[in-house]
């Protein structure tokens, strides 16, 4: 079971070394860890991420102009107007093309404005092979400074404080970073799929892995682990998260599928990798681009990778996650920025 008040590069070390292990036996490890906490803290999502979205598709236009009837005659004369024809553009149905549309979908809203004094608020659903499905509603610091909040059944008497992420205290992070993300870090992330590709992927992780060699499949597994902590625990402004979806897609060792179902059974586009011995999806509403949630499923239930070493596709094998199916999903269900820890949006 996850401690709510263990800090976050303990929780890192814990995922490296999981990885470590697996990568030292050559054989895949059972994850024992609950699924009563989130994979680094608790979630909040970006609040355009949930506004409904129009989507522009071209259609046909009528225009030009009718010549006047003449003094002379009560028969008008002949129109001139013209009907240019556009063809409306299709609709993806492939996998690439459905995430690329959501990705445009999520990037189109209009940025919250948030405060460092502020809280990024979520209510969610939560599920797994060890716990019974619940609601859990969290409340997350902007700057990472202030101490957060979780309202969850499941953990102790429902009510738990959640340590601020970043800390003048000594040894705790002072900076955030990929490793200590926050959402004013994420704000400032590029909105460029490459370019935040590549600051991603050539992060410093000295202080995450000392001691360990990271090999390209580490670092690619890290930096998927990364960009799912910021949509599953941190939130992003609406453009960031449209560039994060493409730019996980862009990772190599991951995949994307046209259909994915979050906690609650909403269906969506979802990026595919792998995170220690968890194959992980993460769900995007394929027209709005919103968040949905993730879906995890250990690998030593599923048939194992292929060739190229991409997340195995096939399903899980009868009876993984007690008879679910999978070890843990979510469903985000409601995300706004708030003043302060326990008020919820009014909308």
């Amino acid at each position: 079971m996850n401690n709510p008040h263990e800090t976050l590069p303990a929780d890192r070390q814990r995922f490296l070394k999981e990885h470590l292990m697996s990568e030292i036996a050559a054989a895949e490890t059972k994850a024992t860890r609950s699924r009563r906490g989130p994979v680094w803290l608790v979630a909040p999502l970006a609040v355009g991420a949930l506004a409904a979205v129009t989507l522009v598709v071209p259609g046909r236009h009528h225009d030009g102009a009718s010549t006047p009837a003449s003094s002379a005659t009560a028969t008008p004369a002949p129109s001139t107007s013209t009907t240019p024809s556009v063809t409306p553009a299709p609709e993806p149905t492939d996998a690439m093309g459905l995430l690329g549309r959501a990705a445009k979908a999520a990037a189109s809203h209009t940025a919250p404005v948030a405060r460092s004094s502020q809280f990024v608020y979520r209510r969610e659903i939560r599920d797994g092979a060890r716990q019974s499905k619940s609601e859990r509603k969290s409340w997350i610091s902007v700057d990472g400074r202030s101490e957060g909040l979780i309202l969850d059944a499941t953990m102790g008497d429902g009510r738990t404080p959640w340590p601020a992420i970043l800390s003048d205290a000594p040894g705790a992070p002072k900076t955030a970073g990929f490793g200590t993300p926050t959402y004013e870090f994420v704000s400032q992330l590029p909105t460029d799929p490459q370019r935040l590709l590549q600051q991603v992927l050539t992060a410093d992780r000295s202080n995450t892995v000392a001691g360990i060699s990271m090999t390209p499949k580490l670092r690619n597994q890290i930096a998927f682990g990364d960009i799912q902590m910021i949509f599953q625990n941190i939130s992003a402004p609406p453009a960031v998260a449209g560039a994060l979806m493409e730019a996980a897609a862009k990772i190599p060792g991951t995949s994307v599928v046209a259909d994915e179902t979050d906690a609650t059974g909403r269906h969506g586009v979802a990026v595919v990798g792998t995170n220690g011995t968890l194959r992980v999806s993460l769900i995007f509403d394929p027209t709005t681009g919103a968040f949905l949630g993730v879906r995890e499923v250990l690998l030593s239930d599923l048939p194992p990778a292929g060739p190229d070493g991409l997340p195995p596709t096939g399903n899980p094998s009868p009876g993984a996650g007690n008879g679910k199916g999978y070890d843990y999903a979510s469903a985000i269900l409601t995300s706004a920025i708030v003043d302060r820890a326990e008020v919820e949006p009014t909308d």
